[in-house]
């Protein structure tokens, strides 16, 4: 549907007049010639008319393409839902940035297709080197902004565990001092717990188990907020940092980790999370 015939479509599910969405905003006249599709709308003034018909600007686009995402933020949105790495998910989504990027140049897909390749690398083989070698034109891009944007802080929260634990804990600072200015915005808990899961993850590495213990229990104070992914994440998580600390409660957390993620029939992710904690628990064991 054109943006027109949906702005019309709405107004009158809304039971408005063309003179009521306009007003104030611009002309009917005008706005006539938008529903028609003889005239376009500058952004201020489809964001005003957004508003007034108590849309989003997001909605409109997605019931512009049959109640659907388009192509390249279908692909988007399946990268960025990727809460741990899986390995299958990934090639698949890296054959979509492909196709996608074959119909013509794409700066953000061409980035997704590359950090596929480096993550599909660390799952192979854990070579973080070669890795870091094919995402650094994103992080060169990344590092000379003065301000972050949602869809750069999520670019930095599937990268940072590549590099340095220290380069890691100095920008996720700064992701989190930018995040207070989103502190109202919907998607700012989901990002927290994916940077919280991941530099948790980081940390266990380095043998930094009480500060890893420590990230993961603040961001399980809103637990009421997560998703069952992150929330079964968090769990294992904290399991294992009580495991390796000898402190006890870690079999209580396990029991919850596999109630949620066995309710949501997610066996592949607690396959996973029950080979982490026997392979940090032995590596903790042996040191």
């Amino acid at each position: 549907m054109e943006l027109g015939q949906v702005l019309k479509e709405i107004r009158l599910n809304r039971g408005h007049s063309q003179l009521n969405v306009a007003h104030k905003i611009i002309s009917q006249g005008v706005y006539s010639k938008v529903e028609a599709g003889t005239r376009d709308l500058d952004a201020v003034g489809f964001l005003k008319i957004a508003n007034r018909l108590n849309v989003t600007p997001d909605e409109i686009e997605f019931i512009s393409n049959g109640y659907n995402y388009n192509e390249k933020q279908q692909i988007l949105n399946e990268f960025f839902q990727l809460n741990y790495n899986d390995p299958e998910r990934l090639k698949k989504i890296k054959a979509k940035a492909m196709d996608y990027l074959k119909q013509g140049d794409d700066l953000e897909l061409r980035e997704i297709h590359l950090l596929c390749d480096a993550l599909l690398v660390v799952s192979d083989s854990e070579d973080f080197d070669r890795a870091r070698e094919l995402i650094e034109p994103i992080w060169r891009r990344l590092k000379k902004y003065d301000q972050w944007y949602l869809y750069d802080i999520r670019l930095i929260n599937t990268i940072l565990f590549m590099y340095p634990l220290d380069t890691t804990i100095a920008f996720s600072q700064r992701v989190l001092e930018r995040l207070k200015d989103y502190e109202k915005h919907e998607k700012v808990d989901q990002l927290k717990d994916i940077y919280n899961i991941n530099l948790s993850l980081l940390l266990i590495k380095a043998e930094r188990y009480e500060e890893a213990l420590e990230v993961v229990e603040e961001r399980l104070e809103n637990r009421k907020r997560m998703n069952y992914t992150m929330l079964a994440l968090h769990l294992g998580r904290r399991a294992l940092c009580k495991k390796l600390l000898h402190i006890p409660g870690h079999e209580e957390d396990q029991v919850l980790m596999r109630y949620v993620l066995e309710a949501y029939e997610a066996h592949d992710l607690l396959k996973r999370l029950e080979e982490e904690f026997e392979q940090y628990t032995i590596e903790g064991t042996q040191v």
